[in-house]
């Protein structure tokens, strides 16, 4: 007889065969013991979790004759030929190579005929999401409304895929990934059968390296009990004999690299990279093995901070493993263990297309052992110089009556008509600030009308402007750019006459208002002038030495300087 393979071998045929999935189990169980079998199940989870497993038992179950307590004989033909994938009332469908409408108008036109035998007519199409948009859509009136024979049982891996019309019209059930306590138990339960010995650290690394899938594992056991198919079966197959096999690291090698690293010796961590590369290990395999373990190692040593209640069950691992990782833990603090995630992460992604991965990850982690020389960043902060105190002083009417001044080209003369005072301004005297070209006086303005009209100090904050004495008369220059929005704002009759009252009321009742749109000899506006402090401290920062040399230290990029207080 041919070789079969274990993971085929040792498939769940009843429902006391699966692993983790209680949940499942109990429902489906009852389902059927109480008469609540619905039209249609979805199921969905990681790879290898048991799906399409718990499909053929359900299919079982409702159709074995024999059937007790929804458990199902396994030896009556109906039984066996679901097993072995021969029933005609039971069709399990490829959603990957029949994707199509074709193939969704093959099962409209089938389920209106009974089953052969038995009561139900039962589809199983695995890995559903592949179906197309259109062949979900010809199997949403099936699927909704199915003739009362007719049960459908979707396995999927990823069922975002998967339209909400379809998820609608099935009962789903969420399968979970396998801890490796699990996965350890199950495949020393297969080999105890088999009469074949492996160590418990050999299991582990099996399961380790399972992510979470039974299926994965029996296949990598499979491979292992090839490679030493020679060997006495007497003699427990070592951990050592393990990684030979699947050509993977150790994990005394993944340990001892971080101890390494966490008491910064450098000759280790570079041998362990170097043994590791040598033995054939995939470098970024290995670095993805120990950015698992630093981790743990990160949660071990975050737990006295957070008050957690940190057991090796919490964290699938052994007793032995979880005292090694807490003695580690303490030789850095959780600020260097996350530094040191950002560094291994980087790597990784770079391990895939560098041409010297063996350089770029002892770089890396070279880098990591020296992580405590780099000190702690001072912030790079520049406070807004502080505006000049105004000094009041009374302001005398001149001795003549001015002549009225000229508006330059293109210039608009605010209009100055005799308004009655606002109740806003009621009570202020008129002794302010003298007249002075300083730009701190027009920051004080603008802050002034900024809490009286919000929006109109806003507007006034894009102004270019100038004060001046012009002929013996005070004189207030604000100008926008030509074409603008705030010179259109500007030109706005009743923004005119609130900027002129705004204006002599600040600087005194004489201060003459001229609204322009040539910025020649005026200041900057405050939104110019702050941009351009903005900008100038993001250069100071990002050219300050300790910037350079964190960037340096993590081999991090800057994504963004954000200046305070500005």
């Amino acid at each position: 007889m041919a070789y079969l393979a274990i993971a085929r071998k040792w498939r769940p045929n009843k429902f006391e065969d699966l692993v983790g999935q209680g949940h499942v189990v109990q429902t489906l169980r009852n389902a059927i013991q109480f008469n609540r079998v619905s039209h249609a199940y979805l199921f969905s989870g990681a790879r290898g979790v048991g799906k399409t497993s718990v499909a053929r038992i359900f299919a079982k179950a409702l159709r074995c004759p024999n059937v007790k307590d929804a458990i199902p004989c396994n030896e009556c033909d109906e039984c066996v030929a679901i097993s072995e994938s021969r029933s005609i009332d039971v069709m399990e469908i490829d959603g990957a190579s029949n994707n199509g409408v074709e193939a969704v108008r093959g099962i409209r036109d089938s389920v209106a005929f009974g089953a052969a035998t038995g009561r139900n007519k039962i589809y199983i199409i695995d890995e559903v999401h592949m179906l197309s948009i259109s062949a979900f859509n010809a199997l949403l009136k099936t699927l909704e409304e199915p003739p009362e024979h007719v049960i459908f049982l979707f396995a999927t891996t990823e069922v975002q895929k998967i339209p909400l019309t379809i998820l609608s019209r099935c009962q789903r059930f969420e399968f979970r990934r396998l801890r490796q306590i699990q996965v350890v138990d199950r495949l020393a339960q297969i080999l105890e059968t088999e009469k074949i010995n492996i160590e418990p650290a050999g299991l582990t690394l099996l399961a380790a390296h399972a992510d979470g899938s039974l299926r994965d594992a029996l296949s990598l056991l499979d491979q292992v009990l090839s490679f030493y198919s020679h060997g006495s079966e007497k003699e427990a197959l070592t951990e050592k004999q393990v990684v030979e096999a699947l050509g993977v690291s150790e994990s005394s090698s993944i340990t001892e690299y971080w101890r390494a690293v966490f008491n910064k010796e450098i000759p280790t961590v570079l041998k362990v990279i170097g043994d590791n590369f040598l033995a054939g290990v995939d470098l970024k395999h290995f670095s993805e093995r120990c950015l698992e373990e630093l981790r743990l190692l990160y949660l071990v040593a975050l737990s006295p901070e957070s008050k957690s209640d940190l057991s090796p069950e919490s964290l699938d691992i052994s007793m032995t493993r979880f005292t090694e990782l807490t003695e580690i833990a303490k030789s850095a603090s959780v600020i260097e263990i996350e530094r040191m995630a950002q560094i291994l992460s980087k790597v990784t992604e770079q391990l895939s297309w560098a041409s010297q991965p063996r350089f770029a990850l002892e770089m890396a982690s070279v880098r990591m052992t020296k992580l405590s020389q780099l000190t702690n960043p001072v912030a790079v902060e520049a406070k807004p110089v502080a505006s000049a105190p105004l000094q009041a002083a009374k302001v005398s009417p001149p001795a003549s009556p001015a002549k009225p001044v000229g508006v330059a080209k293109q210039e608009i003369q605010a209009p100055e008509p005799e308004m009655p005072p606002d109740e806003e301004f009621g009570g202020m005297p008129v002794e302010m600030a003298p007249v002075d070209p300083h730009k701190d006086h027009w920051r004080s303005f603008v802050e002034f009308v900024m809490k009286k009209r919000p929006l109109l100090g806003a507007l006034l904050s894009h102004a270019n402007f100038k004060l001046e004495n012009a002929n013996g008369v005070k004189q207030v220059v604000v100008a926008f750019n030509e074409g603008s929005f705030y010179e259109k704002q500007a030109k706005d009759p009743k923004n005119q006459l609130e900027v002129t009252e705004f204006i002599k009321t600040f600087f005194g009742p004489e201060t003459r208002t001229v609204i322009s749109n040539i910025l020649i000899d005026t200041e900057k506006s405050l939104v110019q002038v702050k941009d351009e402090t903005i900008a100038t401290l993001k250069k100071t920062a990002l050219e300050h030495p300790m910037v350079l040399q964190a960037k340096e230290m993590l081999g991090a990029d800057i994504i963004d300087v954000r200046v305070e207080n500005q």
